[in-house]
């Protein structure tokens, strides 16, 4: 049996909660890297999951069923999230460089317009 078929939903999601609970609190690198991670998720691993799948290697009679059909995207989504937690994406963690640059570029903007007067936009 597979180790995420038999995981329980709460242990699951425990790290992305964590992850998310610390972005929530200001930790601007845990928003950066939480934005990153789903980035290349949903734009990257899920996409091509659905690609392969769409491919329909079965032979004929051994397609998947109506309910494989319909919880298809719920599996491949959390069997993205694990591939791209799992493996260390060295593209998580540049997109996340990328992002904590370009929120620290935003505030330094915004701290200089309220010190000159002219508030946030």
């Amino acid at each position: 049996m597979s180790s995420i078929a038999s995981t329980p939903s709460a242990s699951l999601l425990a790290p992305d909660a964590r992850l998310a609970a610390r972005a929530r609190s200001g930790d601007t690198r845990a928003l950066a890297y939480e934005a990153a991670k789903t980035l290349v998720t949903e734009g990257l691993v899920k996409p091509v999951f659905a690609q392969l799948r769409e491919g329909g290697f079965a032979a004929e009679g051994f397609g998947p069923g109506t309910a494989e059909r319909r919880f298809r995207p719920m599996f491949d989504a959390i069997l993205a999230d694990r591939v791209v937690e799992g493996s260390n994406f060295a593209l998580v963690e540049r997109t996340a460089d990328r992002f904590e640059r370009s929120m620290a570029r935003r505030s330094e903007v915004a701290a200089h317009a309220v010190t000159r007067g002219g508030g946030p936009r």
